[in-house]
């Protein structure tokens, strides 16, 4: 009888230490993919980018270390987001790659406060559909009019 309880203690031991590592792994993929977001929509929203002038190179590519939307604090750039939209087709993986997010799939949307107009699209989208998405707004500047920088973020 005795042995059967210690088999059946262990048994049950050993299930619940698979299952807490399990989600501690997730949550450190999470943690992961919450940072990666964090510092590119940092990089976006803060810097111009490296070179500063990315937007007049032919390609995102290795002349591009790093990609920057805006020409001040938040005051994002029509040329630069013209530019990240035109090479969404083609330099996609570039593109994640500048904003350490090589791991994750990354989609980016400019539109009015109000969420009704879309000024610029960039990326792909899970549209809420995966549990693992991360979606945060940032506020930002077009033209002198308020708008939001909406991201999602995704695990791939």
């Amino acid at each position: 009888m005795g042995l059967l309880a210690l088999t059946f203690i262990m048994a049950l031991y050993i299930l619940m230490w698979d299952s807490i590592a399990q989600r501690w792994n997730a949550a450190g993929r999470h943690t992961e993919m919450e940072s990666s977001a964090y510092f590119a929509a940092e990089s976006l929203m803060t810097t111009p980018g490296e070179p500063e002038s990315w937007e007049m190179l032919p390609h995102i590519d290795g002349n591009v270390s790093a990609i920057g939307l805006v020409n001040g604090r938040n005051e994002l750039s029509r040329m630069k987001l013209e530019k990240l939209v035109a090479e969404n087709a083609t330099s996609y993986e570039a593109i994640t790659a500048r904003l350490g997010m090589q791991r994750y799939e990354f989609g980016m949307r400019v539109t009015d406060l109000r969420g009704n107009k879309v000024y610029y699209e960039f990326g792909k989208f899970s549209f809420g559909m995966l549990n693992n998405s991360l979606i945060f707004d940032r506020l930002g500047m077009l033209d002198g009019e308020p708008v939001i920088v909406h991201m999602e973020v995704w695990g791939r």
